[in-house]
């Protein structure tokens, strides 16, 4: 697994560079071909790819700060990380698209017919951000990684408002000046929105809003038909970035012992993590009975002082030689005990079962206790 999250990060990381390399290449061209024809959809799209820059550096940072490895200060890991950065890049998004907006919208009462070689920048920063787009959204659904996809749509978006861009700037050559800066204005309105779709899926994220249905749907087909599970409930999930963090409650055979029922929650992490790769984590709560209702559990007393108790009950009874085991089963905020006594293996079968009744019936006084449960060890030495 740990192999597999450091080859996604390195397609990640490789990807992001290619888009940082390409946009400011982009921006450069945009910014200078604006100036030259006079465009400010143009200038305004340059605008957006140098927003992309800012994008592609927030998001190497935070690929980075996420595959970091759990520590003291960080236990469930730094996945995060990338959700804090996919809500920077929001913000970046909509604070350029705001600027972007309030310039091309001063254009308006000075307009300017754009020259051809701004259609030609356009049209080349459309082809080179819809693959851009392509690669970095498929690299991060396949990574799981919301960074990715929120960097994806950034390149989506800068493609878009070449579109944008392209139809200003072909109006303003056929007679229209005006359509150049008002496609300015929805390259921004656009952008702003880019960000707020980002912002608000980030600020679900960090707020632990819980993940899709379809999600836990596809958790809840996993858990059918496990081993020792009888029922399950509450079952929770969390994103960490790339990551999921899942919680769970099962229920298994009330008089199982605390092995059996440890096999049976391990049963169920490792089904969990191997049926679905963007889960890192699964915490499994053992119950004994459903606890759906029990919103204030009565405690009873713990078992070390049932044992004293038992073992000073019994005590009066010379016939048994010794106690065994005591196992208590606190059941329906009813305590049951099972003990088993060590009696001479030579009396009858008749005297044997009446220390058993004696015993249950000494042991079934003390306070707490609402049944008792007697098994015979015949002593062989």
């Amino acid at each position: 697994m740990e192999r597999h999250t450091f080859q996604n990060a390195q397609e990640a990381l490789q990807i992001t560079w290619w888009g940082f390399a390409t946009n400011l290449v982009l921006a450069a061209i945009k910014a200078v071909a604006g100036v030259i024809s006079g465009s400010a959809a143009l200038l305004a799209d340059a605008g957006h790819s140098l927003s992309d820059l800012l994008s592609d550096g927030v998001t190497l940072w935070a690929i980075r700060m996420a595959r970091l490895p759990k520590d003291a200060n960080h236990p469930y890991g730094h996945g995060k990380f990338e959700t804090v950065g996919a809500l920077f890049v929001a913000i970046l998004l909509v604070l350029t698209g705001v600027g972007i907006g309030a310039a091309a919208f001063d254009h308006v009462e000075h307009v300017v017919v754009p020259t051809k070689i701004a259609l030609w920048v356009a049209i080349l920063s459309i082809i080179f951000k819809e693959v851009l787009y392509h690669i970095t959204a498929y690299i991060g659904r396949r990574t799981k990684s919301r960074i990715l996809l929120a960097n994806a749509w950034h390149h989506r978006s800068d493609a878009i408002s070449s579109v944008v861009a392209l139809i200003g700037i072909g109006g303003a050559q056929l007679g229209y000046p005006v359509l150049d800066p008002i496609a300015g204005v929805v390259v921004a309105g656009w952008i702003v929105k880019t960000g707020i779709m980002i912002g608000h899926d980030s600020v679900k994220e960090l707020t632990d809003e819980t993940v899709e249905q379809e999600i836990l749907k596809t958790i809840d087909d996993s858990l059918q038909n496990i081993e020792g599970v009888e029922e399950y409930h509450e079952v929770r999930a969390r994103r960490m970035g790339p990551y999921m963090l899942v919680d769970l409650h099962i229920q298994v055979n009330a008089k199982t012992s605390v092995s059996v029922a440890h096999q049976v929650a391990e049963r169920v992490r490792m089904t969990i993590l191997h049926a679905h790769s963007s889960v890192n984590e699964v915490l499994v709560h053992v119950d004994a009975e459903e606890d759906l209702d029990q919103e204030n559990p009565k405690l009873m007393r713990p078992q070390a002082d049932i044992e004293a108790d038992i073992r000073q009950q019994l005590a009066s009874m010379t016939e048994i030689q010794g106690i065994a085991h005591i196992l208590c089963h606190y059941l329906k905020e009813q305590l049951t005990v099972q003990i088993e006594v060590i009696v001479d293996p030579n009396r009858h079968v008749y005297e044997v079962q009446a220390i058993a009744k004696r015993a249950r019936l000494l042991v079934e006084q003390i306070p707490d206790v609402y049944s008792a449960d007697i098994h015979l060890e015949l002593d062989d030495h």
